[in-house]
């Protein structure tokens, strides 16, 4: 007669996976931290001693305020919504701090799958940056129509902020109903 209290090895599988999953995420994150730590390593090892820090000290207070020259790029256009059944062209106009650095045309942009990724051809401009400070980044869009007479606001519009060191997340560009036109913007910004 079998055992009644005796369950089946199939019960135990469940369990079995969890703490498997358990120890691979673990030891995952050990070894992403001793990866980490030998990165790291070789940058505190050359680091100078007190008395040099304290004489390159007066040097590295002035670099801050002064600007250095980036290349701000824009790499591609990730397009969420076109705005319309098809292609739509669309223009886009940049500013730095109030300051417009260029407008571009970007012609047939499409939020079909596969086609939604535009990559615009030498867009971008010289920029002086001042390291610490974050300057405020303006995109607006106008939508191509042929019956617009009058320029008028933008269809879509969208800011950033461009970090002293030349750092700039991808920047979300929408119309107030994001159906109407949305992107997202991917910028570099490399010394020059």
């Amino acid at each position: 007669m079998p055992d009644p209290e005796k369950k089946p090895v199939l019960h135990l599988v469940p369990a079995i996976l969890t703490g498997t999953a358990a120890l691979i995420a673990s030891l995952t994150a050990v070894y992403v931290n001793v990866r980490n730590d030998r990165q790291h390593a070789p940058q505190q090892v050359a680091q100078p001693s007190a008395p040099q820090v304290a004489v390159a000290a007066p040097a590295l207070a002035s670099e801050p305020s002064a600007p250095r020259t980036v290349h701000l790029r824009l790499d591609r256009i990730a397009v969420q919504h076109d705005g319309s059944i098809g292609t739509t062209d669309w223009r886009f106009a940049v500013e730095l701090d109030g300051q417009p650095l260029f407008v571009f045309q970007q012609d047939e942009l499409d939020d079909t799958g596969g086609r939604n990724v535009a990559l615009p051809k030498d867009v971008g401009s010289n920029v002086d940056i001042v390291p610490g400070k974050p300057a405020r980044l303006v995109v607006k869009a106008w939508r191509g129509s042929r019956l617009r007479l009058v320029e008028g606001e933008p269809d879509a519009r969208g800011e950033g902020v461009l970090l002293g060191t030349g750092a700039l997340a991808p920047l979300a560009v929408a119309a107030t109903v994001p159906e109407k036109g949305a992107f997202v913007l991917y910028f570099s910004a490399a010394p020059e």
